[in-house]
């Protein structure tokens, strides 16, 4: 597929379209994306206003969240905590379940704390490049802990590390519902 470039052919003074070959039809009716992108483009959106967002989201769905990240590693840490108590309760191998649960949990809460510390400390200037870097420290700092779980603690029980890891990740969607 060869790709024409109407602004360079123009330049050089060639504003005819170039003569093709039957077997690739390029004429008065070839178009591009780029032409259809451009249309979209023109088409301007305006933002809702704060009335217009109330109706159509509701008045509860505007007010700020009372969930901050100190609160979300709190509930982490609170969901590893019942976690491990019931695998070390109920389990079979007791004391290395609950243990494999608890440093399942951990590998969620720790990062998720030094994310919320350094939210914390840059809460005069944050910016997106900030909060990248955060994050990319967030999913490093969780993979070297869970190396470190698998290397370290020779009793492992991954159901319950696993489990309960997935449960403190997933307290992130809970505390989005809670407002």
């Amino acid at each position: 597929m060869v790709v024409r470039d109407r602004q360079q052919d123009r330049s050089l003074g060639r504003d005819a379209p170039p003569k093709h070959s039957g077997t690739d039809r390029r004429g008065d009716d070839w178009k591009d994306d780029w032409d259809d992108n451009t249309r979209d483009e023109e088409e301007a959106v305006d933002p809702l206003s704060r009335a217009e967002a109330a109706r159509l989201l509701g008045e509860r769905a505007l007010r700020p969240s009372r969930m901050t990240p100190a609160r979300v590693v709190v509930a982490q840490v609170i969901v590893t905590l019942l976690s491990a108590t019931a695998w070390a309760v109920f389990a079979n191998a007791q004391a290395a379940s609950g243990w494999s649960a608890f440093f399942g949990g951990a590998v969620c809460f720790v990062p998720s704390g030094f994310f919320a510390l350094r939210l914390w400390m840059s809460r005069g200037q944050p910016t997106v490049g900030g909060l990248v870097a955060g994050e990319a420290i967030k999913v490093f700092g969780t993979v070297a802990l869970f190396v470190l779980v698998v290397v370290l603690y020779r009793e492992l029980r991954w159901v319950p590390m696993l489990v309960t890891f997935l449960l403190a990740l997933k307290t992130y969607w809970v505390a989005l519902a809670i407002r």
